[in-house]
């Protein structure tokens, strides 16, 4: 782009300043991230080349079938799109120098097996493949989910078409969302800045960040691989392989005396809430530390200390929601339910199995049936933080995106929509048709695939899917943070037909997978808007890979579910197995069963409104609905830059239970660092090298863990490589079968006259 187009932009853009106000939340932050993206391109580059497609298809296949895999375990490891991106460049560029050119013409279309160079384009629409693979599908959490705990299977045809209609509806709603979600400068989009960066620093794209300034610096690209051999290093000796036990590091259960159980419970990342706790572990921290804004940061981690550190206990020991007896095998950081006996609840107890309903009778003798505080904190937080982000996007952004539906190219004269521009446009109209299509396929799959959805509950999951996609992806595209449409799917049909699991878990999956898929591919879209990607080739790549990923990961779980009957029975045993069974518990299947528990056997009016946890509902929805009007009227009337940054969805949204909880305060150490102080004290190299060293720690880690989760190969037991049924377990004061340094062992501690030690802190008289 020449001196003078910048200038006409400069110039065009500065009318607009005022209409756009109201999206900017960080004017500083997004200056610098201005400085991070590409300003100029070549529209005379290759993009969707023989190279492509090759390596596209082969790298959305081994990541998708590997991610299938791993979904089954007790902690998922995710290989992300940043190892498709690693290892498909040095192929690329092997491709380029060794095939020679060819002309295929293939429908009409001629595809050179050698174009030239092997170009960023290229790369970023491979990562688009890649990226396809590495997110999963949603519908898998569903079908395993019945299969494991219902003993429901539809067949390979229902199977496919429910994971194909549901998968892609998201491609139409993405095209509609994207004027108002992608083409906006102010929607940053910060957790895929890293990628971005990666790209810039393979290919040496010319930025305001690496332009040359006169001073000698490390390359960006000798950057990424000192990171990345050096995390992965620290990874293999320690928590990745050789001393899986710097997984945990209870600072409170070191310091706490191992008598008083309380606290020893509450500061295990395993057990409970993880107070004090950090981790070693990469995985747990990820590269979303590096990319988020600090005021987001900020915002998640001051959410997990009210809710997780502060409400979670009070909420227990003062036993808020009479939970009766706690069951001994039941941790406070648990998807399960349980009754007032501490007997685990299970859907066979209760469902008749001849139409998998509810039998109310075995219900109303079990009693009262409870879940955890950490659980009910989760699900308060789904209701809040949904409210939330509606209100808080009607009252910020509201007229703006009124405007941007108004007019399509309401962002013509920002640079990278000038740039991209050049490019022929998608037409609303593919959009809007394949959405039509697959609505059309996902009602026949309820009617007759064996999922008990009727076509009115079809249609009410794609509206409520709508409604709800553009507010809590417009927290992602801004704050980083993921919320989702899951609770509120459940609560919905929960209150118009209760007493049916399978029709509730079909209808969250509807819902929650529209949104999620649009997300997703809505990530791909601002990368290459980012990058400059013709927009009809990266509409082409999501397509087909979509289709790809998906008869791929029905295969693995197929091969999964079927080679070994041992497979089903771990998840049943939620990671308490011994062996093999403790790291293959498939936590999310857990929480997807327990969810089909609460929502759709009991319902939601029979376990919230006529129940002790009523309050988990309405103050949450209430919550949501008053704390951004607070804060609105705060910066309107009072005025002050922190009435923006106290973001009300991300506050609202604490996590739910489940993974390792130490992870946590170790992602906001990791903020404070990168985020806060290199940023703010050591801008030049923030700019340079954060976004790089995000992605190159990610990879490092990446690479081992999926080397060993495939080899099962085991380093030898020591004091910091102790697994739960290890002889070296009595080198630590903590106890199986949790094994996180934590005293975990013992009787109902909310009853503190049960064991002796000093005076429990959270105990209630």
């Amino acid at each position: 782009m020449t001196e003078k187009d910048l200038k006409d932009v400069k110039a065009s853009t500065e009318g607009e300043v005022e209409q756009q106000k109201s999206f900017v939340i960080d004017e500083e932050f997004e200056a610098m991230i201005s400085e991070i993206v590409p300003t100029t391109d070549d529209t005379e580059i290759p993009s969707l080349t023989f190279r492509v497609w090759v390596l596209g298809f082969f790298f959305c296949c081994a990541v998708a079938f590997a991610n299938e895999i791993f979904l089954f375990r007790t902690n998922q490891i995710v290989l992300s799109s940043f190892v498709t991106v690693l290892l498909s460049y040095p192929l690329g560029r092997i491709m380029a120098a060794t095939l020679p050119s060819y002309k295929l013409n293939i429908f009409g279309y001629e595809l050179d097996t050698n174009p030239g160079p092997f170009s960023v384009k290229e790369h970023v629409l491979i990562n688009v493949w890649g990226s396809t693979g590495s997110s999963g599908i949603y519908a898998f959490y569903n079908l395993g989910a019945q299969e494991v705990f219902y003993d429901l299977k539809l067949g390979a045809f229902w199977d496919l078409m429910f994971i194909f209609a549901s998968s892609t509806m998201g491609f139409g709603l993405a095209g509609i969302c994207r004027r108002f979600l992608i083409r906006p400068s102010h929607m940053i989009w910060p957790t895929v800045l890293p990628s971005v960066a990666l790209f810039t620093a393979f290919h040496g794209v010319e930025t305001e960040a690496n332009k040359d300034d006169g001073h000698k610096h490390m390359s960006q690209l000798r950057a990424f691989g000192i990171g990345a051999v050096v995390m992965g290093f620290l990874y293999l000796i320690g928590p990745g392989y050789m001393s899986k036990m710097l997984q945990y590091i209870p600072l409170l259960c070191w310091i706490a005396p191992k008598d008083n159980l309380a606290l020893q419970r509450l500061g295990s990342p395993k057990w409970g809430p993880g107070i004090l706790s950090l981790s070693l572990d990469w995985t747990t921290v990820g590269a979303g530390a590096m990319a988020v804004p600090f005021w987001s940061a900020v915002n998640s981690m001051a959410s997990w200390v009210i809710f997780a550190w502060l409400l979670v206990p009070l909420a227990w020991q003062g036993n808020w929601f009479k939970q009766g007896k706690w069951p001994q095998k039941t941790p406070l950081n648990s998807t399960h339910l349980f009754d007032q006996k501490g007997t685990r609840f299970l859907a066979g107890q209760v469902i008749r199995t001849s139409d998998r309903t509810l039998d109310e009778a075995k219900f109303k003798s079990r009693g009262t049936i409870s879940f955890t505080p950490l659980f009910a904190s989760a699900y308060f937080g789904h209701i809040s933080s949904l409210v939330a982000a509606i209100t808080h996007t009607a009252l910020w952004y509201g007229s703006d995106i009124m405007a941007r539906v108004r007019n399509a190219k309401y962002d013509k004269d920002d640079l990278h929509c000038k740039l991209i521009d050049k490019y022929p446009e998608v037409p609303d109209s593919w959009y809007w048709v394949f959405f039509a299509i697959t609505g059309v396929l996902i009602t026949i799959v309820g009617q007759f695939g064996g999922i008990d959805l009727p076509w009115w509950a079809t249609l009410l999951a794609i509206a409520l899917a709508i409604a709800g996609t553009v507010p809590t992806i417009m927290i992602f595209a801004t704050a980083g943070v993921t919320l989702g449409l899951n609770v509120v799917s459940q609560f919905t049909i929960g209150l118009i037909v209760p007493g049916r699991p399978i029709l509730m878990m079909a209808f969250k999956c509807v819902c929650f997978a529209v949104s999620w898929q649009c997300r997703d591919l809505l990530i791909d879209l601002k990368i290459g808007h980012y990058m400059k990607i013709p927009p009809r080739h990266i509409f082409i790549s999501q397509l087909v890979s979509q289709f790809v990923a998906g008869f791929v990961c029905y295969g693995a779980f197929r091969y999964w579910m079927d080679s070994d009957p041992i497979h089903k029975q771990w998840v049943v045993d939620a990671g308490n197995a011994q062996g093999m069974g403790a790291e293959w518990g498939g936590t999310s299947f857990n929480t997807y069963y327990s969810a089909s528990l609460i929502w759709g056997a009991i319902g939601a009016k029979r376990f919230f409104f006529e129940t002790q946890y009523a309050p988990v509902i309405w103050v949450g929805a209430l919550a949501g609905l008053v704390l951004p009007i607070v804060l609105w009227l705060g910066h309107k009337y009072v005025g002050g830059s922190w009435w923006v940054l106290a973001h009300p969805a991300v506050l609202l949204s604490p996590n739910g239970p489940g993974s390792n909880n130490g992870g946590y305060l170790t992602s906001f150490l990791v903020s404070i660092w990168a985020q806060f102080f290199m940023y703010r004290y050591r801008p030049l190299w923030w700019k340079r090298y954060n976004y790089v060293l995000a992605t190159a720690f990610d990879v490092g880690t990446a690479l081992v863990a999926l080397f060993f989760s495939f080899t099962q190969w085991e380093f030898v037991e020591f004091f910091l490589n102790c697994p739960t049924d290890g002889e070296c377990e009595s080198m630590h004061f903590g106890t199986k079968p949790w094994n996180d340094w934590c005293t975990i062992a013992g009787p109902d501690v909310r009853d503190i006259s049960k064991y002796k030690g000093p005076i429990n802190l959270y105990a209630t008289n």
